[in-house]
């Protein structure tokens, strides 16, 4: 392949995954505002409703991110070894793995958030 065309796939990889990551900020808004505002109004069935879609939905566009970016990783590396371009990013992987955990680590704080609203009265915007 030529260096144009491992750019040309670098960068469209590197935009699906810039994308998915703003669909993914998206799905934890919305959660969130579902929690803060009606979280204490839902039923019992109604949060595990919720909650297990928010969790398949930003499950599988965080996989979708991390697909992307391991794969902006790969036409980097290809570059790097077969054209002697510079990388900006030292550590690539990295990068790509701690991205990984954060996306894991709030769809869990999002989980706790809600569990938080539903236990404690004095919380959220429909406590009142």
């Amino acid at each position: 392949m030529t260096p144009a065309e491992l750019w040309e796939l670098r960068s469209v990889s590197l935009a699906n995954a810039i994308s998915g990551f703003g669909n993914l900020l998206a799905i934890y808004f919305a959660y969130l505002a579902t929690a803060y505002f009606v979280g204490r109004r839902l039923s019992r069935f109604q949060v595990a409703v919720v909650s297990f879609l928010f969790v398949f939905g930003a499950g599988i566009t965080a996989f979708v991110v991390h697909v992307e970016s391991q794969r902006t990783i790969h036409f980097l590396a290809q570059l790097v070894a077969r054209h002697d371009e510079q990388s900006l990013v030292g550590y690539p992987a990295l990068f790509v793995w701690s991205l990984a955990c954060l996306m894991g680590i709030t769809i869990a704080a999002c989980l706790t958030f809600m569990y938080q609203i539903r236990r404690t009265p004095k919380l959220g915007a429909a406590s009142s």
